[in-house]
This record gives C-alpha cells, structure tokens and sequence, in this order.
C-alpha cells in the first residue's frame, strides 16, 4: 500500500504567482484515502494536478497522477502550513492550508 502523509490531507491554496506555477492547481484537496483533486484559476481552466491518487515514494518525493494519467514524483517541502513542491525544471509552487 502506498505510503500517505497525514499532515497532507486537506485543502491548499496556491500562493505561488510565477509563471512557470500557472500551469498546476490553484487549489488542492488531498484526501486520506489517498486521493487528490485539483482546480484550476479561473474554475474549469486546465491544470496539471485535476485530480487522481498521491501518495509517498520516498521522504522528501511526492507522487501526484497528472491530467495525463501519468503518475510523475515531485520534491516537496511542508513547513507549517505551507506545501512547496518543486517541479523536474525546477519551479517551485508553493500553497498555503486553508483552514
């Protein structure tokens, strides 16, 4: 089974305004059954992260399937209340929990 973080689970804004972050959610909910959703800014615009399973590959790697289906590992960082996930180029998007 894969390996879940539960100090994930729940609903992040994104707060990020480069524009390499444009392309993923402005928001995301991460589920504990090990399912994420995710939508863009403005509603129904593409994005990236739309939704699918996430999980743990290893500390530090965030697995997330992507509008594509595929599933892609992501560095990640959680510092309190904010979740920065880093991109294979090197973009940084970074969300904040909303409460």
């Amino acid at each position: 089974m894969a390996e879940l973080d539960p100090q994930l689970v729940g609903k992040w804004r994104r707060i990020t305004e480069k524009a390499c972050a444009n392309g993923y959610a402005a928001h995301l909910c991460f589920e504990v059954n090990g399912l994420y959703f995710g939508l863009g800014d403005p509603p129904g615009s593409f994005t990236w992260w739309d939704g699918g399973t996430w999980a743990l590959r290893a500390p530090g790697q965030l697995a997330l399937a992507t509008a594509n289906d595929a599933v892609v590992t992501y560095a990640y960082r959680l510092d309190v209340d904010i979740l920065t996930i880093t991109d294979a180029s090197g973009c940084q998007v970074a969300y904040l929990r909303d409460p």
